[in-house]
Parts: structure tokens; sequence; C-alpha cells
């Protein structure tokens, strides 16, 4: 066969594509992720001590199974460090010093859900929301249809 030959031949369907194979985090890129995870390293630092260039773990963190691990990984993190939040929580409401802080704190306890999704700053979850006006407005707001075009004024 010629060059040319093996360029064009198909591959055979039993052999898995490189897309169909999952992606794993090893070596020294899943040694700086937990190194920036579990010991609170940044990322030249845990690069440098997993022996990695800061370079090479910033473009490792731009694919995204290694992402997905990174973020798999935070939200263990987040999750076995919740109990003790909490303590923490009752601990500053219990004092006497701040009462400020109490009062947060007390806030921060009662709106603490088992079930509730756990976000990142604002609410980001998708879904439709709806605005019940108990007024009547003074104007009536535009209609708009799904293209966000003005139907009506």
């Amino acid at each position: 066969m010629t060059d040319t030959a093996l360029a064009t031949t198909p591959l055979p369907s039993n052999l898995p594509s490189k897309e169909a194979k999952s992606l794993k985090v090893t070596g020294k890129n899943k040694a700086a992720i937990d190194l920036m995870v579990w010991e609170g390293l940044k990322r030249a630092d845990a690069a440098a001590k997993a022996g990695l260039k800061d370079h090479a773990l910033y473009v490792a963190l731009t694919k995204p199974h290694v992402k997905q691990y990174y973020m798999t990984q935070l939200d263990v993190l987040r999750t076995s460090e919740r109990a003790r939040n909490i303590h923490r929580a009752v601990e500053i409401r219990e004092q006497t010093t701040n009462q400020m802080a109490s009062i947060q704190a007390i806030k921060l306890l009662e709106q603490i859900s088992d079930d509730a999704p756990t976000t990142r700053g604002a609410v980001s979850l998708p879904g439709l929301v709806i605005v019940v006006n108990t007024g009547t407005p003074l104007t009536q707001p535009p209609t708009i249809d799904a293209d966000m075009k003005v139907i009506s004024e």
C-alpha cells in the first residue's frame, strides 16, 4: 500500500474513536489540581510542586475533562466542609461580643437547607421566571415574542 492509500483507508468500526474514550486526569496534572483544592495552593505553586510549569497547568485546565475533575474535587471539598461551616456559624451565633455577627450567623443557619442546590453567587438554575404583579400598571408593557421583536406597544 502507498502512503496515499493508508491516509484514505477508513478505520475498522470496532476500534474505539478518540472521542469515545473516557479521558482521565492523571499524573502531574492530577497532583497539581489536588494540591490546589486540598492544600489551597495557588496554581503556580501547585504546578511547581507537581513538577509542571504554570502555563502547562493553565492550558490543562482549559480542557473539559481536566476542568470537570477540578470542579468535581471542589464540590467534594465544599460538601466535606459543610458540617464544619455549620458548627462555626453556631459558635459565632453563641458569642456575645459582636451582635451583628450573631444575627448574620442566625440568618445563615435559618437559610440552610439540605435539599437546596448549591449555587455560587446569583441563581443559576435554568427555567422560566414568572412575575405576578398584584396591581395594575400605569402603562401596558410591550408584548415580546420569542424572536425578541416588539409585537404591540
